[in-house]
């Protein structure tokens, strides 16, 4: 038998073809591969835009489910205020007990003690006071305690009650620079005594500390004795089995409730309006401050 010999230009061409093809077939694998990854990357982007859309949809109707009973116990308590009527210490304001034998706690606590941050919401007349009382405190704090000490909503005046040392200094010396130091301080140490400060002891301290009559119209804009910003803490507890008294979630929000003194109440009867914020605070938290919810 007679093997007819491989020409050297077919042996060429078949080698130009093998290196030819190798290449297609990588682009095709890679081309694929970005397909794939898109694909996966595009249905993973409308997965979280789903989780999303159904948590925004169960926070919503939570929060107001949640404003509805806070809003029948307001309606019980005759006009007293929140101070005399929530548990001291904790704030606790009430408990529902559901279906399966679960506990919700509901309690309420000061969160107006903070400088309000935007600027839109306030009077011509008063930006240039409270954008200097944020100037003072921003040059006192770094920013983390900054954002700690400020909220985003709610009215400009600060509740005297809970205000920081450190608020109630820098607002004191925006308004009238020693002479409102000396204020703040002594703001600090009746509060510190444990009374309970009126709009009256507003007025006597200012007069103690030498300031004039403009200043002192000044201090009872900048500060509050009639708290409106609460914020809400949510704490669901197991009733049954294994989960009998164990914490098993924890939600907060800020919400504005107000005395309604309108011609038509028979009485102060107070009432809540809508939640700025809502959120899941977790189980794992010991204390909730403000600025956690805001």
């Amino acid at each position: 038998m007679t093997i007819a010999p491989i020409h050297p230009r077919a042996s060429t061409t078949q080698s130009r073809t093998r290196g030819f093809v190798m290449p297609i077939i990588i682009l095709l694998m890679v081309v694929v591969g970005l397909t794939i990854s898109l694909s996966l990357r595009r249905l993973s982007a409308q997965q979280l835009v789903v989780a999303r859309q159904v948590s925004a949809y169960y926070e919503h109707h939570s929060g107001r489910g949640l404003q509805e009973a806070i809003g029948a116990w307001l309606r019980q308590q005759n006009g007293r205020e929140l101070d005399e009527v929530l548990e001291p210490n904790t704030g606790k304001a009430m408990d529902i007990i559901l279906s399966d034998g679960s506990v919700v706690s509901i309690s309420l606590f000061d969160a107006q003690g903070t400088m309000l941050s935007d600027l839109s919401s306030v009077g011509v007349n008063q930006i240039d006071e409270v954008g200097l009382s944020l100037q003072i405190l921003s040059r006192n704090v770094g920013t983390e305690e900054y954002m700690q000490y400020t909220r985003p909503f709610g009215p400009s005046g600060v509740s005297v009650h809970t205000a920081p040392e450190i608020v109630l200094r820098s607002i004191g010396e925006s308004v009238a620079e020693g002479k409102g130091i000396r204020f703040a301080d002594d703001i600090k140490l009746i509060r510190d005594s444990g009374e309970r400060i009126t709009r009256q002891m507003l007025v006597e301290s200012a007069t103690r500390a030498g300031v004039n009559s403009e200043q002192r119209a000044a201090i009872l804009r900048r500060f509050s004795t009639d708290v409106q910003i609460w914020g809400v803490v949510v704490e669901v507890r197991g009733g049954r089995g294994l989960s009998k008294g164990r914490l098993l979630a924890r939600y907060g929000g800020i919400t504005r409730i107000r005395s309604n003194t309108g011609r038509r109440s028979a009485s102060n009867a107070m009432e809540i309006g809508a939640f700025y914020t809502w959120k899941d605070l977790g189980i794992d938290s010991q204390s909730i401050d403000p600025a956690d919810l805001y």
